[in-house]
């Protein structure tokens, strides 16, 4: 069977979007496997990360906050709140500066969680991303110039 493609016909790696997503899944797949030895996946990680950073500012901070820092829709965030609400993680309480948004705060659970993941995950950036050295830096103005454009294309 002919594969349909002019551009990658005879050569996948030519294609950004398929080194992008194999990179991806190879830091990811590091990620997930540290996690799930203390029992938090991915999702809930940055869930748990977020609403501690953003609590550093921020006296309430809501899921619609959570999910505009992590770029997650506001559905998923909802129920990973959910899931982790029910291990003890976390509680959602309601908001006093705004009646439609409940307020999340970490519990001591989660904040022992964090305590624990955090250092895991940044080891593993630092190895996974250590190897560019000198184009870390180039590497990472390259992400935040891809994640602006969309944004300037969502706003029009």
């Amino acid at each position: 069977m002919e594969f349909p493609s002019a551009r990658f016909k005879h050569d996948s790696d030519a294609s950004t979007g398929l080194v992008f997503i194999r990179v991806y899944n190879k830091w990811h797949a590091a990620i997930r496997t540290q996690l799930a030895a203390i029992g938090i996946t991915h999702p809930q990680f940055v869930v748990m990360t977020v609403t501690n950073f953003l609590s550093q500012t921020k006296e309430f901070v809501t899921q619609a906050n959570i999910a505009k820092m992590s770029d997650m829709d506001v559905m998923s965030v909802s129920q990973i709140v959910r899931g982790l609400e029910a291990k003890g993680f976390l509680t959602r309480s309601a908001n006093p500066n705004d009646t439609r948004a409940n307020a999340v705060r970490l519990l001591e659970k989660g904040q022992e969680a964090i305590k624990i993941a955090l250092p895991i995950v940044e080891q593993i950036d630092e190895e996974f991303f250590g190897v560019l050295r000198d184009d870390e830096k180039p590497f990472k103005r390259y992400l935040h110039r891809l994640l602006n454009s969309e944004k300037r294309a969502e706003n029009g």
